[in-house]
């Protein structure tokens, strides 16, 4: 206990020997970007909205640099219809395949 006692009188002194005060200067109109001394109950929802909105403008952009890349793709093929009897013949083989029941599992050939 004299110890502490002892040590508490040294840091009073030392601390009476230090005659430096940083002088605050108040500027009209300029005040934190964080605003948590003045508003903090508001601050989780603010860097919410920081953060949605950095992620919409990055969204953004990745957008416009796919439209910019797909604006050098110009090519587009040429393609016919095919002839009627081809689509009768296609569309008569899906109802054979649509009406076939379906094959069991094949057993594995091994045993």
């Amino acid at each position: 206990a004299v110890h502490e006692a002892r040590r508490c009188e040294a840091e009073a002194e030392a601390a009476a020997e230090l005659t430096f005060a940083p002088r605050i200067n108040a500027v009209e109109g300029v005040s934190s970007r964080l605003k948590v001394a003045t508003e903090p109950d508001s601050y989780l929802e603010r860097v919410r909205q920081h953060m949605a909105l950095r992620d919409h403008v990055a969204a953004c952009m990745r957008e416009a640099e796919a439209e910019n890349q797909m604006r050098e793709c110009t090519f587009t093929p040429r393609t016919r219809e095919p002839p009627a009897y081809i689509v009768r013949m296609a569309r008569s083989m899906a109802v054979a395949r649509a009406s076939r029941p379906a094959a069991p599992p094949a057993r594995p050939g091994w045993r």
